[in-house]
């Protein structure tokens, strides 16, 4: 079913071989789940299941012995791998949401709009060192798959929470020593008012970002060894202590904006807690069973320091996605920092809308991975028999491209019908109408964007990637330092809607052009 890649990759067609590259902490083993319940083989047009699905295999190019069947990827398979991933992926907004539900409905809207480089700050620097679990899971399920003894995989995961509590705390420490300076040059002058209270919630939240970070490697742990119900329970578990703490503790003690930062603070120790005692309490189990088999073996601490080999390896998978990531927290901050000169009212309207966006963007990302975790199989027997396979291909842009206009659709819902959930301010909620159809313009492209992304990233297209990122980063960076840049909110969101869609034409003309090219090379 797939292919052992070299670290160095093969190259077909000017293509980078990098099997899985990128797929991180909701990837591959929920893809072995949904082979369990789901055929085999693909069709190369999905209504055409007439093959005899179940006794065909292919020849791996890597090994002359038969590999697995490829992964069927009809409608449900789809549905069977996005629903889980989406649940996992929408855990982060759903945290901020209800901050900014509970600060807007009873705090007014100055601690509102203080919520913005707030959130800013601490969901914006977490968010650049997800790479830690993108690369322990891709680690893990490279062991496993190689059939290395599970204490190697253990250690693995151990090094990779050493790398993000050592990181959460360098995080926490940059919050507590320059929050001030690094939230004023967020907000800007116009709306350096909401500082203090913004240096409030950041300090609050700054002492919960070792957690953060190694909730998200503790989820990936879970999901290399195929336990999805740990990191749902952990999700479920923060939103509703998060709902309930913020919402009593903002309404009730007036707190007001620090209630809703503690609130948030006690579900991100309690979700992190639960993840990390699954995982002691599964080495444990496992420990218990070496003994009873009369084995010698120590049982890996749940806190490891990496040695300089996996130092470096953590490295290798985790450089390319990082500076994805970099390059979008660029644009959100640079499209932040441009409205925090329009004062609070913008800046309170704009985090609603952010927070919006936010909820809505795991839709385009949960498509994206389902094509990472899929097209690299499919291409292989692609490959092998010489035989274009479009209808999976078309499957995936179909189901990005629909899933991306219902998103779109609700997410301008929001500020149009809910505006009253987050704001009692008229001016606020007149600034939320007036830039919901642009909200939903940035959900459909984004939805676009990130599933055409999955599918060069499964075809090992990354210098196309990088090259498409650092171009279209510098030159929105640009725009948005030049005197030209938006001088309204909705012009703001314009040129956000605009970066979007920008990458989603770029993405699909390319997935276009790369599918033709193969599709000639296999006449």
């Amino acid at each position: 079913m797939r292919r052992a890649m070299t670290s160095g990759g093969a190259k077909e067609n000017g293509i980078d071989n990098f099997e899985g590259f990128g797929v991180g902490q909701k990837s591959l083993e929920l893809r072995d789940l949904v082979e369990v319940n789901e055929g085999v083989n693909v069709s190369s047009e999905v209504e055409s299941t007439n093959i005899q699905q179940k006794s065909e295999e292919f020849e791996s190019p890597s090994n002359s012995q038969p590999a697995k069947a490829v992964p069927s990827l009809r409608p449900m398979a789809v549905l069977r791998f996005v629903a889980p991933t989406l649940a996992l992926w929408i855990a982060p907004p759903i945290m901020s949401l209800i901050d900014t539900s509970a600060v807007g409905r009873f705090c007014g809207p100055t601690d509102l709009a203080a919520l913005s480089p707030g959130c800013t700050l601490i969901d914006s620097s977490s968010y650049l060192f997800m790479f830690i679990a993108t690369a322990a899971t891709n680690m893990v399920v490279s062991s496993t798959a190689n059939g290395e003894e599970e204490k190697i995989s253990e250690r693995i995961v151990s090094e990779a929470l050493f790398l993000a509590l050592l990181c959460g705390v360098g995080l926490a420490t940059l919050v507590l020593l320059a929050g001030q300076p690094l939230l004023l040059a967020i907000a800007g002058k116009a709306s350096a008012s909401v500082v203090p209270s913004a240096l409030q919630y950041a300090t609050i939240r700054a002492f919960g970002q070792p957690f953060v970070v190694m909730a998200s490697v503790a989820r990936a742990a879970a999901l290399a060894r195929k336990d999805t119900r740990g990191p749902l329970v952990s999700v479920a578990l923060a939103s509703l202590l998060n709902f309930v703490g913020t919402t009593s503790l903002v309404r009730l003690t007036g707190l007001g904006i620090r209630g809703a930062a503690i609130g948030t603070l006690v579900a991100d120790i309690a979700a992190t807690t639960f993840l990390l005692t699954r995982i002691r309490t599964s080495r444990t189990k496992r420990q218990n069973r070496i003994i009873d088999e009369k084995l010698h073996s120590k049982q890996v601490p749940l806190l490891v320091l990496p040695s300089r080999e996996s130092f470096f390896r953590f490295g290798s998978y985790a450089a390319p996605i990082f500076f994805t990531i970099l390059g979008k927290s660029v644009v959100y901050n640079g499209v932040g920092a441009t409205i925090g000169r329009m004062g609070s009212v913008a800046l309170a309207a704009h985090q609603v809308l952010l927070q919006s966006f936010f909820f809505w963007t795991p839709v385009g990302d949960s498509v994206g991975m389902t094509s990472q975790v899929f097209l690299p199989a499919i291409l292989a027997k692609e490959k092998a028999e010489g035989v274009p396979q479009r209808g999976a291909k078309r499957l995936l842009f179909v189901t990005g491209m629909v899933s991306g206009l219902v998103a779109a659709v609700l997410a301008a819902l929001l500020p149009l019908k809910g505006a009253h959930l987050f704001t009692a301010d008229l001016h606020v909620a007149a600034a939320l109408r007036q830039t919901a159809p642009v909200l939903a313009s940035c959900v459909a492209m984004h939805a676009i964007a990130l599933t055409c992304e999955g599918m060069l990233l499964a075809q090992r297209d990354l210098k196309f990637l990088s090259q498409s990122y650092v171009i279209t980063t510098i030159a929105t960076a640009a725009l948005l330092s030049s005197p030209y840049r938006p001088a309204t909110l909705s012009g703001a969101w314009g040129l956000l809607a605009l970066f979007q869609g920008v990458r989603a034409l770029q993405f699909a003309l390319r997935t276009f052009f790369i599918s033709n090219k193969r599709k000639k090379s296999l006449q």
